[in-house]
């Protein structure tokens, strides 16, 4: 991913261990530019959240505590992005209704090298931690 202009990683570590991997990339240079029309503006973004415990016990809200501060970062990085796309597997019920509550709205389902997903995408002026 190193050698890409158009894809970047980030590594998040809390208290020195790593807790999650979020990965942002143009969409017209990613295989899912290739399943829906990428509107000027896009910006799309993958997420990997590791179990998060404190003292044994998973903690209620840091996923969405993440997901909104990268989702901020983002929209802060640069103003021309109007919107996230991101693709979770569509048999991750999970994921889908996280990306729901966090303000994304359903696109269809594609498939993708390894999965099949379903398209969410959050627009600009949707994103409630703005």
């Amino acid at each position: 991913m190193d050698s890409l202009t158009t894809h970047h990683a980030y590594l998040l570590e809390r208290d020195g261990c790593p807790v999650a991997l979020f990965q942002s990339y143009e969409p017209a240079e990613d295989p899912v530019g290739e399943c829906y029309d990428v509107l000027p503006g896009d910006f799309g973004i993958h997420v990997l959240i590791g179990p998060v415990a404190v003292g044994g016990h998973t903690e209620r809200g840091f996923t969405a505590a993440l997901l909104t501060v990268f989702l901020r970062y983002l929209f802060d990085a640069d103003p021309s992005r109007q919107r996230i796309v991101a693709e979770p597997d569509a048999r991750n019920e999970r994921a889908v209704a996280r990306s729901l509550r966090a303000g994304f709205v359903l696109g269809p389902e594609v498939q993708l090298p390894g999965k099949r997903a379903r398209l969410v995408f959050l627009a600009r002026e949707a994103f409630a931690g703005a």
